[in-house]
């Protein structure tokens, strides 16, 4: 993959574009050009350049206007404007909503070179960077602030041998973020171990030699361990710690809640939380990365095509509608839901588009309610009364079955909450 900075070019002047291209290109810039702006949210979607240079005045297109739009639809997108004669005030007031700078016509190539220069810092070509080809073999994928911002903590934690935390939504990649900081230290070839918190029972065991062989041991959703097996979590940890040994694991764990949170409530383990609360690190949500959405959707349509072999694309306003849905389950519902379109096209159908795309979101959303259940009610008094049941249920497990607890959660007169059990036929083991 190249490192070059890519610039997006928008101008109606023939000849500012080719001086631009021709002349950026010489300082090893990748440059693409347009000359219609009505085009620009469609191409600015597709390629992802590392900034726009945007001319204020043309024919078609009000630059102002234009830089609001990218600024709604594309919030990190970097953008300078190419003012004329005469505009300054327009120009600066351009900066005021969102652009970076702007440049004067008639051009001078080293004042646009000079306002240029950032990029090469922020793009590749300094010892802090992570090459872009690095992280992409383990499906970690993106340009935004937010993830360059996450990438650039992770680089200077990889090599260090204290606990590792990340938080992060379900579906975000935490554990494709725990595999690469496997892969970044020296012991590869040893074992990464996954032990899936919220699959183990109270009464289960977890075996002490995982934590005195060298690997890597990831807990993955760390917050609904149990209190006790919290207890032995930390033990392990106590003792790997003080061997500080290359003959003991580096641990990673992860959370889709604050552990902060869960000290509060008393659900989680005190010293346990200070012990794995040295370096957090957080991944946003795919809903705060929509800048990002289009390389995942090259990334894993590719991925899709390929097992399938199949040559299927998406529609630029397909796209658009890929970036501004709300992804409840992340990166993993995004992934799901593009192989699924693949595999359910027919020989002759090449490209997803908007009508498409739109129909399999909404069987999607119906999917989701079926999952649920919900359709086996026959009236909503049979809902609400399996929902109240299932919910007392809950939290008389998770309150060891003292009612008091639970009559003060809820709210709730201790005859009143007795007597809604009573209907339920729930039975007290107090």
């Amino acid at each position: 993959m190249i490192d070059n900075p890519f610039i997006l070019v928008i101008d109606d002047e023939p000849a500012i574009l080719e001086t631009l291209k021709d002349s950026l290109e010489d300082e090893n810039f990748r440059v693409e050009t347009l000359s219609d702006g009505t085009k620009a949210l469609d191409v600015i979607g597709k390629i992802v350049p590392d900034i726009v240079l945007l001319d204020i005045f043309m024919p078609n297109c009000n630059g102002i206007e234009l830089l609001t739009k990218i600024k709604t639809e594309y919030p990190q997108q970097k953008v300078i404007m190419i003012s004329g004669f005469g505009s300054i005030s327009i120009a600066l007031d351009a900066v005021k909503k969102g652009a970076l700078d702007f440049i004067e016509k008639p051009l001078n190539f080293d004042d646009v070179l000079a306002k240029l220069l950032f990029l090469k810092s922020e793009n590749g070509h300094t010892q802090e960077n992570i090459l872009e080809e690095d992280y992409e073999r383990y499906g970690i994928i993106g340009k935004s602030y937010l993830f360059k911002e996450l990438m650039y903590q992770v680089s200077h934690l990889v090599k260090l041998k204290y606990p590792l935390l990340i938080y992060g939504p379900a579906g975000t990649g935490k554990s494709l973020l725990a595999r690469y900081i496997h892969s970044k230290n020296h012991n590869t070839h040893n074992n990464f171990t996954t032990i899936n918190c919220s699959v183990i029972e109270k009464n289960e065991h977890i075996d002490r030699e995982i934590f005195r062989s060298p690997g890597t041991v990831y807990l993955k959703n760390i917050d609904q361990l149990s209190l006790a097996l919290q207890k032995t979590v930390l033990g392990y940890l106590e003792l790997s710690l003080e061997q500080n040994s290359t003959k003991t694991p580096r641990i990673i764990a992860s959370s889709t809640r604050p552990l902060f949170d869960c000290l509060q409530d008393g659900s989680f383990n005190p010293m346990l939380f200070n012990k794995l609360n040295i370096t957090p690190l957080e991944i946003s949500s795919l809903n705060k990365r929509r800048y990002d959405i289009p390389l995942l959707v090259d990334y894993y349509l590719k991925k899709a095509n390929s097992l399938y072999e199949k040559n299927v694309a998406f529609s630029n306003t397909s796209l658009r509608l890929l970036r501004n849905h709300t992804w409840k389950r992340n990166i993993t519902e995004l992934q799901e839901l593009l192989e699924l379109l693949v595999a359910q096209t027919t020989p002759d159908q090449t490209i997803i588009d908007h009508q498409t795309l739109l129909d399999s979101l909404d069987e999607k959303e119906i999917t989701f309610i079926e999952e649920q259940s919900f359709l086996r009610f026959k009236s909503l008094e049979e809902a609400s009364e399996t929902f109240e049941r299932n919910f007392l249920l809950y939290l008389l497990k998770k309150n060891r079955y003292d009612i008091h607890q639970i009559s003060d959660r809820l709210n709730m007169k201790l005859p009143q909450l007795r007597n809604k059990m009573l209907a339920l036929n729930i039975e007290c083991k107090n």
